[in-house]
């Protein structure tokens, strides 16, 4: 196998069937390894299926090891490892967060080596970390905490000023009525953490009225407290969802001939308001006679549109649907996907309301309309002479 096939079997973004079969054997593998970790810590489970656990946690560490050497090997492989030597682009990877990550993946191997298995499975919890890779979320997470790091760490502040002042008040108002529970400031101050988190775990209580009082002061500031930090992640993480679905769609939209016209303010706009779908190879994604309130962008697969005397087959970056934008009139031909497609649809409503701010797009619109009286499907003008009929 090529180095071009073996890195797009490991891709995380890979569409391809066998890349999907080895995120599959992945996932499995992982599931193992923490499945045995679980099993190796009772007893009665261990000495009665030691063997087979143990020959299955060599598996486990196999499959890992052998990930790293691939990932490794095939890093020249990506889009970055083209501008720089092979040597060179392997030891980038070897250093970088997601080469460490992987590397933590060998650990439990190498001290099946060095120990034993039973001893080694305890460290199974690392093969976890594996997961970020497919968890796109989680790299959103790291740059909205890299971007809001002045607003944590303003709160962290306050955090800290809330607590030492708080220890230092129970341990002035507590220590002479429980001297065992507040005699020391280290021990005002597990109480006054576990009181600010809300935890309060009951072994360390005021007893004095001006203590309770404190207590009660230092509960709702630590509520408060979490809820910025909270409020400040929340808005991040859903401020860099839209700017990644954005940037998603954004090429998609700006390579279809029907918005080269319009410019880019427009295509924004376009964008933001489409929505993904996923149709399954034979779904029917609208039938003839249906209203025509929408029209749909092909992201990935093909669909046909069934007209006669011959059918029309669309792909990747080609559009339907757009004249219901226009009339909202019933469809005069059914599409089905003919293999699984990922389709970004636009609403007519949605559509309507962009069409008062973007005039320009109006204009192509129309001009795009009245150019298809032969039946273009898509904005390419060869295309367009030899269809029979405007898809709606």
């Amino acid at each position: 196998m090529s180095g071009e096939r073996l890195h797009r079997l490991i891709d995380p973004q890979s569409r391809a069937i066998e890349a999907r079969v080895w995120r599959a054997v992945h996932h499995v593998m992982l599931a193992a390894g923490l499945g045995i970790m679980l099993v190796n810590t009772l007893q009665p489970w261990r000495q009665s299926a030691a063997g087979a656990l143990d020959v299955g946690l060599w598996i486990v560490c196999a499959f890992f090891s052998a990930e790293y050497l691939l990932r490794l090997i095939t890093a020249p492989r990506a889009p970055r490892g083209r501008r720089l030597g092979e040597w060179r682009t392997r030891f980038a990877w070897a250093i970088s967060i997601g080469g460490l990550r992987d590397l933590l993946g060998v650990v439990p191997g190498i001290l099946a080596i060095v120990f034993d298995a039973e001893f080694a499975s305890l460290f199974g919890f690392l093969w976890t970390f594996k997961l970020v890779r497919y968890a796109p979320g989680l790299a959103g997470l790291q740059r909205v905490i890299r971007d809001a790091r002045h607003a944590l760490l303003s709160v962290l502040i306050g955090f800290c000023i809330v607590l030492v002042v708080s220890a230092s008040l129970a341990y002035l108002l507590e220590r002479a009525a429980q001297p065992l529970s507040f005699g020391s400031m280290p021990a005002a101050l597990w109480w006054a953490i576990t009181t600010l988190t809300t935890t309060g775990y009951g072994d360390v209580t005021p007893a004095t009225p001006l203590g309770r009082m404190l207590g009660g002061i230092v509960m709702v500031s630590g509520i408060l407290v979490f809820a910025l930090w909270a409020g400040i992640l929340a808005t991040g993480f859903a401020e860099e969802t839209r700017r990644r679905q954005f940037l998603q769609t954004w090429d998609l939209v700006a390579k279809v001939p029907f918005f080269h016209d319009v410019g880019a303010a427009a295509i924004a706009d376009v964008a933001r308001l489409l929505r993904p779908r996923e149709y399954a190879a034979g779904a029917i994604i609208v039938r003839r006679g249906e209203p025509g309130d929408c029209m749909y962008f092909v992201v990935s697969g093909e669909v046909e549109v069934q007209l006669k005397p011959e059918p029309v087959r669309l792909g990747a970056g080609e559009f339907f649907g757009e004249v219901a934008l226009l009339t909202g009139g019933p469809r005069n031909a059914t599409i089905v996907a003919v293999r699984q497609c990922t389709l970004l649809s636009l609403d007519i409503a949605d559509f309507r309301q962009l069409l008062g701010r973007q005039p320009d797009l109006a204009r192509v619109i129309h001009e795009e309309a009245q150019r298809r009286p032969g039946g273009a499907v898509r904005g390419s003008e060869r295309r367009a002479r030899r269809r029979p009929a405007p898809i709606t």
